[in-house]
């Protein structure tokens, strides 16, 4: 660690770009909960691996424009005396290499896929939900949901929970056009008056999914392209 709060600053600056990679990375797969040596390591690694990117653009543009550029040799030879004498160029580019650091760790987290391997940690909200109405080109989901006191609410599918974790406190979001039946037996009737409802994954008995290849409007349930079921 650190022994100074300069050093401090610099240790946090570092980290920023594998800081900003994990962010990003959790917007664009399910999050999953980790330890927190692993999460560090992560964090840490990427970090290094962006500064090193960053600082090599920084070289070549050196290399080709040298004038626009601080001289890395002179503040190598004389330290803080160079530095003090060209702390703003320094600054801005200091800036300048973080930013381009920060955006490579988002591009990163965006293009780069997760390797493919035998264990998953994707959960089925996910995969149902997410990866596999994108993989079939579907446009929305209609989400039938069994409850536990076996009554049934249906709707298209607005959003739901990411994490990786199977637990009780997600949630997902149904929107109009709705559909309700509060008791097994009775007929499946429209739900109107709402445009949104949010249902609890304690209360889902079973879901199934329907992969529609067009957005639903506040009207009679369209035709399937294709059908799963959790």
């Amino acid at each position: 660690m650190p022994s100074t709060f300069l050093g401090l600053v610099l240790l946090v600056v570092c980290l920023v770009p594998g800081f900003v990679y994990s962010a990003a990375r959790d917007t664009v797969l399910p999050e999953r909960t980790s330890s927190a040596f692993r999460e560090t390591t992560r964090v840490v690694l990427a970090s290094l691996a962006l500064d090193t990117l960053a600082l090599a653009v920084f070289g070549a543009l050196r290399a080709t424009a040298p004038g626009i550029t601080p001289d890395v040799g002179r503040l190598v030879r004389e330290g803080w005396g160079y530095a003090r004498d060209h702390y703003l160029a320094l600054a801005w580019w200091s800036l300048a290499v973080l930013a381009v650091a920060a955006v490579l760790g988002a591009g990163a987290a965006r293009l780069l896929p997760r390797g493919a391997g035998p264990v998953t940690v994707e959960s089925s909200w996910w995969l149902l939900l997410g990866r596999y109405p994108a993989e079939a080109g579907a446009k929305s989901a209609y989400v039938g949901c069994e409850l536990v006191d076996g009554s049934y609410l249906g709707g298209t599918l607005k959003h739901f929970a990411h994490q990786a974790e199977e637990t009780g406190d997600r949630e997902l979001a149904l929107v109009a056009p709705l559909e309700y039946r509060p008791q097994p037996g009775q007929p499946v009737r429209p739900l109107t008056g709402h445009q949104l409802v949010s249902v609890s994954a304690r209360q889902i008995k079973f879901l199934t999914v329907t992969y529609l290849d067009h957005v639903p409007t506040d009207a009679p349930r369209p035709e399937p392209r294709g059908e799963s079921t959790a």
